[in-house]
């Protein structure tokens, strides 16, 4: 179990990558819970910027993870989806004003699902196995609102996603952290390999 905590998500030195957008985030979503005239084209628009920078983020860590690392190649599998689906999006903004919502109501239901299967994986041998069954729980009720969000009611649309950018933001904080690694257990891991 203790080689599965040392490559389970991959560690790598570039986690400050996804730091750098956790903070961009935070202050995205309060810009949108305080401004509710933002334009909804704007807001589809940014979200649209911001699935493709996430998937060059996904791009840059797949290519500079450890290929013996296990899920690797989710991160490269990501990276080109999320690519793709954001600029086939921005084609069409009026289409993708309409869809948004649900677009993202099933990816936060898929990282919710996803958190909560890590959080019972990870119950054993990880420390914070907590913070993914807490950050499960959050994004399926995210999921939920996005679901049952009206079009018609944009300010509800407008707080949801200044709310889902804020723990975007935070999850995103929290998951570079963890994706750093730990120079002592890496140091370890090296001479394990050298006496093998």
């Amino acid at each position: 179990m203790e080689n599965l905590e040392k490559i389970f998500w991959g560690k790598t030195r570039y986690w400050w990558i996804l730091l750098i957008p956790g903070i961009m985030l935070i202050p995205c979503g309060c810009w949108f819970l305080f401004s509710p005239s933002v334009g909804y084209f704007t807001i589809t628009t940014t979200l649209l910027w911001m699935l493709i920078l996430t998937g060059i983020i996904q791009f840059i860590i797949a290519f500079n993870t450890p290929r013996h690392a296990h899920g690797w190649g989710w991160w490269l599998a990501g990276g080109i989806i999320d690519v793709f689906v954001g600029f086939m999006m921005l084609g069409n903004i009026g289409f993708s004003a309409m869809i948004l919502p649900y677009f993202f109501a099933f990816i936060f239901l898929y990282k919710g699902v996803s958190n909560l299967v890590s959080a019972f994986i990870s119950m054993s041998y990880h420390n914070t196995w907590w913070l993914y069954l807490i950050n499960g729980l959050l994004l399926l009720v995210l999921a939920t609102l996005f679901f049952l969000s009206p079009f018609s009611a944009m300010i509800a649309i407008d707080f949801l996603i200044g709310c889902a950018f804020i723990y975007w933001g935070i999850n995103l904080i929290f998951f570079a952290l963890d994706l750093r690694p730990d120079k002592k257990k890496e140091y370890e891991y090296t001479l394990e390999e050298a006496h093998q």
